[in-house]
């Protein structure tokens, strides 16, 4: 139907199963067409048509519109571009790429096929992230100054991709993107300079931090890991005022903190639905041709900025 976007997904990861399968069943212009797997015998298949033992042959369904891409991070770019190649636009699970070299061959690809590419940053669907957009746009915290924002969380799974370096494993990749996204939402632009310290255990990353100055001076502190208790936390701190953000990334009711000199204001923010409503919101951009919510070329900064905090490291 005209009003709806078949999907197909690659692989049945963990974040598919959860979450963006079933919220591609909560939205009303989406339909989950069908699933490829390496395990394809071992999957629900009542929840979708078609099942597929290769993504190859999911790619080459012509009824399909969407794809989303759960994939390993170190098979973002490769599957990225063959779907794109393939016709599809493509939904991809964050980080876009391991580099911003991989995420700019991918923009390549999605302008030379016209189809459009997003990186799935799903907290940038939630009540709280327009919350936040309305207080900086209406200036009340004066000039910003500085920004700080935590993602982690004890990792207590064995055998997970999360842990595997070859499969661009590591704390930075996998919660790290989002203090990043989310300085590059407050900033839009580049820092100047860079330092990060990161503690390593099996070869990737469990625990960093990097500071970001900018060309105002306004200096921004990043943390992520997963060897500690869970911290999701960002405050913006400017001469008029600091908002105080709890659960920064997540979609539950709850209240933000606005200090100022007369005192603090808890605003209110509402419970989301993140992920149907970044599936919701990408099937509307392929049914009504209309740019994605998250540009590829701000996907790209924010993995310039993780360059630049891998290249501090290794210096």
């Amino acid at each position: 139907m005209a009003d709806i976007v078949n999907w197909g997904v690659l692989g049945y990861a963990r974040i598919a199963r959860l979450s963006v399968i079933p919220a591609i069943g909560r939205a009303a212009n989406a339909r989950l067409l069908a699933v490829a797997s390496r395990n394809a015998a071992d999957l629900p298949t009542d929840q979708w048509e078609k099942t597929y033992n290769n993504y190859e042959a999911l790619l080459a369904d012509d009824d399909i519109q969407a794809v989303y891409i759960p994939l390993p991070n170190s098979l973002h770019k490769e599957w990225v571009i063959k779907a794109l190649n393939a016709g599809k636009h493509v939904l991809c699970e964050k980080p876009l790429g391991l580099n911003a070299e991989e995420a700019q061959a991918m923009q390549q690809a999605s302008k030379k096929q016209q189809r459009h590419l997003m990186e799935a940053v799903m907290y940038r669907y939630t009540d709280r992230t327009r919350v936040v957009k309305e207080i900086l746009d209406s200036g009340v915290l004066g000039e910003l100054r500085h920004i700080n924002a935590s993602f982690r969380f004890l990792l207590d799974r064995e055998n997970t991709i999360k842990a595997k370096p070859e499969l661009g494993g590591g704390a930075l990749y996998d919660v790290g993107c989002y203090p990043i996204n989310f300085v590059g939402m407050v900033t839009g632009r580049l820092p100047l300079r860079c330092k990060a310290l990161e503690e390593t255990h099996g070869g990737v990353d469990t625990n960093l931090s990097a500071l970001l100055q900018y060309d105002d001076g306004l200096i921004a502190n990043i943390h992520c890991g997963f060897n500690a208790f869970s911290r999701i936390y960002a405050e913006i701190i400017g001469t008029k005022g600091m908002l105080q953000i709890d659960n920064t990334f997540l979609d539950d009711a709850g209240e933000v903190y606005l200090h100022q000199a007369e005192g603090v204001r808890a605003i209110p923010v509402a419970a989301s639905d993140r992920y149907k409503a970044e599936i919701t919101h990408f099937s509307d951009a392929v049914l009504n041709p209309s740019s994605p919510l998250l540009s590829l070329d701000e996907s790209i900064m924010n993995l310039q900025v993780l360059d630049m905090i891998r290249k501090s490291i290794q210096s």
